[in-house]
């Protein structure tokens, strides 16, 4: 189970309408315009409409790289496959591309991919030259700042080496987790390159063994099988068989069990470290609430650091709240002190409103309740119903710290849910801060989307 079940609010993170596609590479057609072969059908996007191509100049292409035309050019790290005009007949899915704009100017280079709603993922916006050797040099730099700019290993053994569009690799994420490199997939371009990130990674960071993942979902959106790939759904034997991973990292001096191959995401959420270690500001003998504890991270910290007089730790999943008592057991947190609870987040906090029970701090960390815009909707209602439920249980005076994972819902919009729950639930707020993830999350300026994770941290009346 994912940590979308820790309060019962799964939903597809990609649209069904994406057929599966079980070739990696395909050769393409010279035109999105072009009526595909029989075989092609299903791996390729609608027809542009001919007066749509017209309108696109002739291209002056010169240089190694096969070329793609777009119809409409936004600057973004994200090209719709419905942007896309013409492409090379040289092309490759999960190839570079040298991009140009329906005018002919330069746009960029970028991976191409048709077979996803994604075609392309950009990788510089200006005439600069690319080749195979932009993965080496960019993990290299990514590696220099988590090492020798922000010198992360002082402080933890767990933390983000790669993320993403934010270190110029779009697709991948890689978390150093101890003496591991989890590495996780997100695009047929980086699927395609997975063995020479394994070994560049392999000479920049000493580490015992890498371990790949790819959700499912991802994969048949992006027309690729990874074999033998880690994740919630291979859950298929307790935490101490020979077949799970698992490994202790060390945290602001803090111990944690990390399960490496069925966790969620990389199986630990190094995003959240710096607002851990803030929130022990807030908790000396206060009574605490940490609603979707996962492994303990947060009520951890309260329990131990922060020295709260006790924490209850809420989730639906059973298994990261056997970790999470793990982890408070590794940290010699008295079970006193530190209680769980197995249940859905909702149901709980009625339950609580009912029992007439007020904390001092409440922690609300939900996974990601809008994985697309389809969900927006329904996503947004849950948080809404989710701070307005923490809003009552909060002692005045008291502090909420509530935050959002969904990068669909940015902070104008979080903020606004939490006003209207405020609102709703008749408390008066304080937001005395917001923040996000450490500065091993850096958000690249051409997609701004990156800065996926908000903090808000309010004192209650």
């Amino acid at each position: 189970m994912n940590k979308n079940a820790r309060l019962n609010a799964s939903s597809s993170a990609v649209d069904s309408r994406i057929p599966p596609h079980p070739n990696s590479s395909p050769v393409l057609p010279n035109s999105l315009g072009l009526s595909p072969t029989a075989s092609q059908s299903s791996e390729m996007p609608a027809a542009v409409n001919v007066p749509a191509l017209q309108r696109m100049v002739a291209l002056q292409h010169q240089g190694p790289l096969p070329w793609v035309q777009l119809r409409n050019a936004v600057y973004n790290n994200i090209v719709f496959r419905k942007m896309v005009g013409r492409i090379a007949p040289e092309a490759t899915n999960g190839g570079l591309v040298r991009v140009y704009d329906r005018d002919g100017a330069i746009f960029g280079t970028g991976l191409l991919n048709t077979q996803s709603q994604v075609a392309l993922r950009m990788l510089c916006h200006n005439t600069q030259s690319v080749d195979e050797e932009f993965l080496p040099t960019r993990l290299q730099n990514a590696v220099e700042l988590r090492h020798h700019t922000l010198q992360l290993e002082n402080v933890t053994t767990a933390y983000r080496i790669v993320h993403a569009e934010g270190d110029g690799l779009p697709g991948l994420i890689v978390d150093r987790l101890g003496d591991y490199a989890v590495v996780e997939l997100f695009a047929l371009a980086m699927y395609l390159r997975r063995d020479r990130i394994a070994q560049t990674l392999r000479s920049l960071l000493n580490i015992k063994e890498i371990l790949i993942r790819a959700d499912e979902k991802i994969q048949n959106a992006e027309g690729f099988r990874l074999e033998n790939a880690f994740g919630p759904a291979s859950r298929h034997a307790n935490l101490d068989a020979p077949t799970r991973l698992s490994t202790i990292i060390t945290e602001n001096t803090l111990r944690f069990q990390i399960d490496l191959t069925s966790g969620h995401k990389t199986g630990f959420f190094c995003d959240q470290r710096d607002n851990r270690l803030a929130l022990t500001h807030f908790c000396r003998n206060a009574h605490v609430l940490d609603v979707c504890c996962y492994t303990g991270g947060f009520g951890i910290y309260a329990a131990k650091l922060g020295q709260a007089a006790n924490v209850t730790a809420v989730d639906l999943d059973e298994e990261s709240l056997t970790l999470a008592r793990r982890n408070a057991n590794l940290n010699q947190i008295a079970p006193a002190v530190y209680q769980m609870v197995h249940a859905d987040a909702f149901a709980y906090l009625r339950q609580m409103k009912q029992n007439s029970r007020s904390y001092d701090v409440l922690i609300l960390d939900p996974p990601k309740l809008v994985p697309t815009r389809l969900d927006f909707a329904e996503g947004r209602q849950k948080y809404f119903d989710l701070n307005k439920l923490a809003l009552a249980l909060v002692r005045p005076g008291g502090l909420l710290l509530t935050c959002s994972c969904s990068g669909l819902v940015d902070i104008g919009e979080f903020t606004n849910v939490l006003r209207g729950a405020a609102r709703s639930a008749q408390r008066r707020v304080q937001i005395l801060n917001q923040t996000g993830p450490g500065m091993d999350h850096p958000v690249a300026t051409d997609y701004l989307e990156g800065s996926y994770l908000k903090c808000l941290w309010c004192r209650v009346f």
